[in-house]
């Protein structure tokens, strides 16, 4: 648009907004032409909007006593000021009061819509006898701001403080030529070129941090030592301590330098610059999780409450607190997780709730969440959690029916039937214990699995248990439980088993048939055949069992084996004896 358009559009407006009734801000001074006549095509235009103030007035005071300075000091095919008229009417027209002090996303977008190359950022302070102004260029690079830091200007009086400001853009402005043409150097991906450029811009103006800015590109893009990315980047931070890219490409090389905490105390400050902004604070809290959780839970806590049941941020915080050892928060904010994503219920998050209830030592919350995960995911190992939960707490019976809720949903399971086999057992009841035992097999779990389970939950237990008290009716209780293992699931060990307890069932009948021998009396003589049969037949068990199961014990199976020899040779006696 060329300017005569341009002050057609300003007139346009202006003249809409006085048929509108709108008042229009009043300025110090008429704006009078700028000198040089209209700007040429290549002419930059620098936009000067109202500087921040407590004092509304004294910002606009302010910043139109800098573009009248600037308007005298630079003729228009330098640099065109534009009109303080043509912004007011454009904030009047985008909704804002024509002397508003816009923030910087605000003013870089009336800057395109005036077209200007330049933004002048401004504040305006009365102290003491004077003012200050404390300013910088602003400009935009494809999606880029960029910042050039002026020195502050100290004034008697606005006019004074508009000089110093006037006298350090042109200063910038000579730097202004080389770092484009770095810019140019690096989009022609001529890095070499472009250092050449941002030395050369630097030479013309010492502090301009835009210069800097090229040169770290163009260094980044070299792939320079991280030393160099630093010191580029350190300049920067000097002139403008609230440069992303310096602060990120400083991460990195602290990075590359493997020191930690230096890059850390670079992601802070990326933090501190936007502490809203959930990527910046996702990248320290990742980096603060290593090693300081309890920071990181810190800054976590902060943003949710801005951003409250935002379900990342909840299983960060979650995780977080379960590496810290906060197990009781972290169920509680698992809680507020899943109520914010449901889909956040998964094997995992149940898994990881119970480890923390466990480690709680909060029995009662480990069967509540296991029983949650057992509804959500029957086929899991959960249910059987559920199961150890009521066994624990000696609630036997929901126990075993919660393991037969998992054998009913996974026939197959060994681990369900295992507990199943147990809790009968420690209910005190064997026969339905060996029922189990005959399900499971019939269910498909294999047979020596089954076996072994039987017998260590029921006929080992019978046997310890008479060998203790000796008494002949825990060794029949023995010997039945050994049988029917051994018909239910057949191995060596139920083999050995049934041996030893025959045998020390007859040991104990024939022991006791020795008296009878020597009595005279008919009833006597007769239990004394009766009881040698048993033996007897209890021999002839062992005498079967036991070869099966010698490799169990070699030589207590032989030493059994031998005695029945013995034994056999009474019982013929008895037998031939009173057996009549």
């Amino acid at each position: 648009m060329t300017s005569s358009h341009r002050g057609t559009a300003v007139v346009t407006a202006l003249l809409a907004l006085s048929l509108a009734g709108m008042p229009l801000l009043a300025q110090p001074r008429a704006p009078a032409p700028q000198r040089g006549g209209p700007p040429g095509p290549e002419t930059p235009y620098i936009i000067i909007p109202t500087f921040q103030s407590t004092d509304r007035k004294f910002g606009t005071e302010a910043a139109e006593e800098v573009r009248h300075r600037m308007q005298g000091e630079h003729s228009a095919k330098e640099l065109f000021v534009v009109l303080g008229t043509t912004i007011q009417a454009n904030l009047v027209a985008s909704g804002y009061p024509p002397d508003s002090a816009l923030g910087v996303a605000d003013v870089m977008v009336l800057s395109r819509q005036l077209h200007g190359e330049y933004v002048l950022d401004g504040k305006a302070v009365k102290s003491g006898g004077g003012v200050r102004f404390d300013t910088r260029l602003l400009m935009s690079i494809g999606q880029n701001m960029l910042v050039q830091p002026l020195p502050p200007a100290d004034g008697k009086d606005v006019g004074d403080a508009a000089r110093l400001v006037d006298h350090s853009i042109s200063d910038a402005l000579k730097g202004m030529p080389m770092f484009r043409k770095c810019i140019a150097d690096l989009r022609a991906t001529k890095p070499d070129d472009a250092i050449i450029s941002a030395r050369a811009g630097l030479a013309a103006y010492p502090n301009s941090a835009l210069s800097r800015v090229c040169l770290l590109n163009a260094y980044t893009n070299k792939k320079a030592p991280p030393d160099t990315i630093i010191s580029v980047a350190t300049q920067i931070l000097a002139a403008d301590p609230t440069s992303m890219l310096a602060l990120t490409n400083l991460v990195d090389a602290y990075d590359a330098k493997n020191d930690t905490d230096k890059a850390t105390d670079a992601t802070f400050r990326i933090y501190r610059l936007d502490p809203s902004n959930k990527a910046n604070a996702g990248s320290l809290i990742n980096r603060l999780a290593k090693g300081e959780p309890l920071k990181a839970l810190a800054i976590l806590d902060s943003l949710i409450v801005n951003n409250p049941g935002d379900p990342e941020l909840l299983r960060n915080k979650w995780l977080l607190q379960l590496k810290a050892g906060q197990f009781k928060k972290a169920i509680a904010t698992g809680e507020e997780l899943v109520k914010a994503d449901t889909a956040a219920a998964t094997l995992d998050f149940y898994q990881r709730q119970i480890g923390a209830a466990q480690s709680d030592s909060n029995a009662a919350k480990v069967q509540e969440l296991a029983a949650k995960a057992a509804q959500r995911f029957p086929k899991s190992s959960f249910s059987l959690l559920v199961a150890q939960s009521y066994y624990k707490s000696g609630q036997l019976q929901q126990a075993l029916d919660a393991a037969r809720r998992v054998a009913a949903a996974d026939p197959k399971s060994l681990d369900a039937w295992k507990f199943i086999v147990a809790t009968l057992s420690d209910m005190h009841q064997p026969d339905s214990a060996l029922a189990a035992g005959q399900q499971a097999i019939a269910a498909g779990v294999p047979k020596d699995s089954v076996g072994d389970l039987l017998l260590g939950r029921i006929a080992g237990p019978a046997i310890k248990a008479a060998q203790t008290s000796k008494t002949r009716a825990d060794w029949e209780a023995a010997l039945k439980a050994a049988q029917a293992i051994d018909a239910i699931a057949p191995t060596a060990q139920s083999s050995f088993y049934v041996g030893v307890a025959a045998f020390q069932l007859a040991s104990d009948i024939l022991t006791d048939v020795q008296p009878l021998t020597k009595s005279k009396k008919k009833e006597d003589q007769a239990q004394a055949c009766t009881m040698a049969k048993q033996g007897e037949d209890l021999l002839a068990t062992t005498s079967i069992a036991m070869p099966k199961g010698a490799s169990v014990d070699k030589d207590t199976a032989g030493k059994i084996l031998g005695a029945v020899g013995q034994y056999s040779d009474f019982v013929a006696q008895v037998k031939k004896a009173f057996c009549k």
